[in-house]
């Protein structure tokens, strides 16, 4: 799986989301928040580095994230974009070409900026010569250095540093239902208000405005006479028809008015520049977004659709056990770390990155030393396993050397024993021989009569029986006291012949059907085809008696030596009575 961690640190938090890119929609793994103290980070900066370091190091620890590699977010007065007009170059000598101009744009020192760039659009110029428009995303390298710093110092690699503004569109503009027209994202947090204004996901004017959610904190604080802390969880009341809560609704109307003024004329602003087109719709993001009346104040002021929107919306959070509640509660918080996980949706733009060189060659180094050291360790742990693999196989073999030869010593010992055993094994297999083959001719009576009860049809019994055995050297016979004999061909290998008189009453006529189901049952696997002079089926008073005799061959199957009900070698358990049907 391709998985990216996105962090973000805000003025009251570090946040964190891992994100598994792998084809389809993206899955959000893992997240987490750490909260910070007041003023370790102030306008984007990092005040307090050892007070963001144990934040970052507690969230990945709380948050179990399964990758130690991270795409960092800047946001501040000291992280800016602009755009740049260049005459036509190849695509890899753009950032060099914006270098070289990045005194005119960009306000700071040549030798303590970061650039980072993306091609907007190529154009001919009024002199017809072909031109690149270019957005660049720069910052202080002091800020650069400073979030690396504390990233580092927690255990982790950056991978990435990139701006928030371009992780806000990422996270909240769907590339499938993009609007030709230009929008603003408008992420709300404690500190700072980013505006980003895009036209179909590609930034084209960003500002950050230097107040958030802890101006209407601070504004309830003075109001109440309160602690920061408690006038937080007061201004998260606000609604409730309660003195003091009402005493701070009133109290944040000032602060709200004067940031809903200030993304009015950011919006306005774009919309008079040369070239641009009026913004749609503002989509409203960031912990501060939820002040009430917020939203409601800027559409009025604005004049354009207000939306509340979620950055959850597009990700699969099957992996994740969420109720509505909890995603309603880290929704308004998690765009920026979404944001910075997520790849740019178009394959062709590269995502900005701030790292330094030497921060990367840095991490270049680390990585090839983790693989190499991995591979060092795989090579020792298999060196080890084959050593000890051959070890055990010479002792395995050595101990089946042993046992062979005890084996062998004590087969010596037994021969003379089993020559006798042998002798007198040969002699009860020759027995065994002779009376197979005296008992291979012999018909198992017993056997013979279940297997004609089985095959028997119902209504029809047998009223005289007399058996004969064939056999080479022998015959016996058993035979019920009125038998008949009838003379017939022997059936091939037969053993024996049933003489028999079958009698059945029926009521009806029935034709003498009950003869032909007789002749048609009787059959293999004991029996040949039986043989008849034919019935007699005469009809008295509305009833039939079927009468014939009947010739039965008996074959190698119902013998003594197969059937083995007096097998006296191997006896078989006594052999049932006979069932019909069983």
């Amino acid at each position: 799986m391709s998985q990216v961690v996105g962090l973000d640190i805000g003025a009251s938090a570090v946040r964190a989301a891992e994100i598994d890119l792998g084809p389809g929609t993206p899955v959000l793994l893992r997240f987490g928040q750490v909260g910070l103290p007041p003023g370790a980070i102030v306008d984007g900066e990092i005040r307090d580095q050892t007070a963001v370091t144990d934040a970052i190091g507690r969230l990945w620890r709380n948050a179990q994230f399964e990758s130690v590699s991270v795409v960092v977010g800047l946001a501040g007065l000291r992280a800016i974009t602009r755009e740049v007009d260049l005459p036509y170059v190849p695509d890899a000598e753009v950032d060099s070409a914006v270098r070289f101009q990045s005194e005119e744009v960009i306000p700071f020192p040549p030798d303590k900026t970061i650039l980072s760039a993306q091609v907007l659009t190529d154009y001919q110029g009024a002199d017809g010569a072909k031109m690149r428009r270019v957005l660049v995303a720069a910052a202080h390298r002091e800020l650069v250095d400073a979030v690396i710093a504390v990233v580092e110092r927690a255990g982790l690699l950056v991978e990435g540093v990139d701006l928030v503004s371009s992780a806000l569109v990422r996270a909240l503009v769907d590339p499938k239902h993009m609007s030709e027209q230009p929008e603003a994202v408008v992420s709300v947090g404690a500190g700072l208000t980013v505006v980003v204004v895009h036209q179909q996901g590609r930034p084209q004017f960003v500002r950050t405005i230097g107040t958030g959610g802890n101006a209407a904190t601070a504004a309830v604080a003075a109001a109440l006479d309160l602690p920061l802390a408690d006038a937080e969880a007061v201004k998260r009341r606000l609604g409730e028809p309660v003195p003091q809560v009402q005493a701070a609704e009133r109290a944040v109307q000032e602060p709200i008015g004067e940031l809903v003024s200030e993304i009015r004329n950011s919006v306005q602003y774009f919309a008079s520049l040369p070239g641009r087109a009026p913004v749609a719709r503002i989509m409203m993001t960031g912990g501060g977004s939820r002040l009430r009346g917020l939203v409601e104040q800027l559409q009025v002021q604005a004049r354009i659709p207000v939306q509340v929107v979620s950055p959850l919306a597009r990700l699969d959070l099957s992996q994740l056990d969420l109720r509505p509640d909890q995603a309603a509660a880290i929704d308004p918080v998690l765009s920026a770390p979404i944001g910075l996980a997520l790849p740019e949706p178009s394959s062709g733009v590269k995502k900005f990155n701030l790292v330094p060189p030497e921060v990367a060659q840095r991490a270049a180094v680390r990585k090839i030393t983790r693989t190499v050291t991995f591979a060092a360790a795989a090579v020792a742990v298999l060196v080890v396993a084959v050593s000890g693999l051959r070890f055990y196989q010479v002792h395995s073999a050595q101990s089946d050397v042993n046992a062979l030869t005890g084996e062998i010593a004590r087969l010596n010992a037994e021969k003379p024993l089993y020559s006798k055993a042998q002798a007198v094994a040969d002699a009860l297999r020759q027995s065994e021989n002779q009376v197979a083959a005296l008992t291979a001719g012999i018909p198992d009576w017993y056997a013979v009569v279940q297997g004609l009860a089985k095959q028997n049809p119902d209504q029809l019994a047998v009223t005289s029986f007399a058996g004969t055995a064939r056999s080479p050297s022998t015959a016996t016979s058993a035979s019920a006291p009125t038998s008949s004999q009838s003379t017939t061909a022997a059936a091939p290998g037969q053993i024996g012949t049933i003489s028999a008189t079958v009698t059945g009453t029926y009521s009806g006529n029935v034709n003498c059907n009950p003869y032909a189901d007789f002749i048609g049952d009787v059959g293999a696997p004991m029996f040949g085809t039986p043989q008849s002079s034919g019935p007699q089926c005469p009809t008295t008073n509305g009833t039939t008696t079927v009468t014939f005799p009947a010739t039965i061959p008996v074959l190698p199957s119902a013998s003594l030596a197969t059937q083995g009900c007096y097998n006296v070698l191997h006896p078989a358990p006594a052999c049932p009575a006979a069932t019909k049907g069983s």
